[in-house]
């Protein structure tokens, strides 16, 4: 069973606090972008010979970071919280087993 208070350091606080403070920049800059939009609606962006609105996409493409970002931090926690061990499941997770496999 989880600990229902951990201490302030464990590895889900920290993943959490992760998530958050990627939200909050994430959240800033998107602001930014739009504040910078409202000053500036007729800024293009052009690729390849195609012209767009640079605004927008940027806007988009904050958004789904911050999503899928402050999500992968999350689910982390949640994961950790429920006593899961994340690198449980990686190959060679010492130098010693490299040198057993003749890799070294």
């Amino acid at each position: 069973m989880p600990d229902p208070n951990p201490p302030p350091t464990s590895p889900a606080r920290l993943l959490k606090g992760a998530a958050v403070l990627f939200a909050i920049l994430g959240v800033s800059f998107l602001v930014w972008v739009v504040d910078t939009w409202l000053d500036h609606p007729e800024t293009r962006a052009s690729q390849f010979g195609f012209e767009a609105p640079l605004w927008p996409a940027l806007g988009g493409f904050v958004l789904l970071a911050i999503v899928a970002v402050g999500t992968l931090f999350w689910r982390a926690a949640k994961r950790v919280e429920t006593g899961e061990d994340l690198f449980g499941q990686r190959h060679r997770r010492r130098a010693s087993d490299w040198e057993e496999n003749g890799e070294a």
